[in-house]
């Protein structure tokens, strides 16, 4: 069937004329009145009835007409989905990025980018470093905001920034008064640290080996959120990445090291651009504008 037929039909019923139709179509009449034709061999039935200088929709074409009318809004629909993906504003988005850079340089980036792309079905997820590199590797996400991958990957990785690692603890603690920490200056307290599988976590215990080992005992807790809470309410210490968005306003504070330098880079991981939908490459180009 002749999809650009059935759009002249359409017309034809719609507008109750053919000369109208081929006026709207800006088509020649003839061509309208050959195409009716082909339209009316193709299936085998009339459909329309003449009547004199009348034309008269036939049951069978005032039945065509609904199930038409249908399926050209759908094709209308289809056409204007397709030119959304290809401009970024439509096709779906699936990224994740590891704490605390979601919540803390993303958040605002991935709002506003969904503010001005509200067709793209965007989906951000929260883990690992090593979980973010696999699941990209295995096509389960389009990129993610990680450290740098195993090269046994054969992933991309843009550097975005370099994080350091600090000592958070209360205000009013006797170490806040100090520009910097030395390892040392952590002999005996309690330390809250993340798990062994963070890239933080890792980073800390290769800067610590680096060192002279200290006596102080850690607490191993699984998201940042909850080592800031735990400072809050005990007289102890945890290992983050110096953000101030973590320092709750003041009531906590995060000091660097002065005797270590826990630097770890992180960066835009993906399997191959070419791959990726316009949505992806716009917010990616985002992420980087605030990096």
């Amino acid at each position: 069937m002749d999809l650009q037929a059935l759009k002249t039909f359409e017309a034809c019923v719609r507008l109750g004329h053919f000369q109208k139709a081929a006026e709207e179509l800006q088509y020649a009449p003839s061509t309208v009145t050959l195409q009716i034709q082909r339209l009316e061999a193709d299936l085998g039935v009339s459909l329309f009835v003449r009547d004199g200088k009348r034309v008269i929709v036939s049951e069978a074409g005032r039945w065509l007409h609904q199930e038409a009318l249908i399926l050209l809004n759908s094709i209308g629909s289809m056409r204007q989905t397709v030119s959304d993906i290809a401009a970024g504003d439509g096709g779906t988005v699936r990224f994740a990025a590891i704490e605390p850079i979601a919540s803390q340089r993303l958040a605002t980036v991935v709002a506003d980018f969904c503010t001005g792309h509200p067709k793209v079905k965007l989906t951000m997820e929260v883990s690992g470093s090593k979980s973010i590199a696999e699941r990209v590797r295995a096509g389960e996400l389009d990129f993610g905001i990680c450290s740098v991958p195993s090269a046994a990957f054969l992933l991309e990785f843009e550097p975005l920034i370099e994080e350091e690692l600090g000592v958070m603890m209360r205000a009013d603690h006797p170490l806040a008064n100090q520009n910097d920490i030395a390892a040392s200056d952590l002999t005996g307290l309690t330390v809250f640290v993340k798990e062994p599988t963070c890239i933080y976590r890792e980073l800390w215990e290769r800067t610590v080996r680096e060192t002279s080992k200290h006596p102080f005992s850690c607490i191993e807790v699984g998201s940042f959120f909850v080592i800031q809470q735990m400072v809050k309410e005990a007289f102890s210490v945890g290992i983050v990445p110096i953000y101030g968005g973590l320092e709750l306003g003041g009531s906590l504070v995060i000091r660097p090291f002065a005797d270590m330098n826990p630097i770890v880079a992180l960066g835009i991981v993906y399997k191959n651009k070419g791959f990726l939908g316009k949505a992806s490459l716009l917010l990616m180009d985002a992420i980087r504008a605030v990096h």
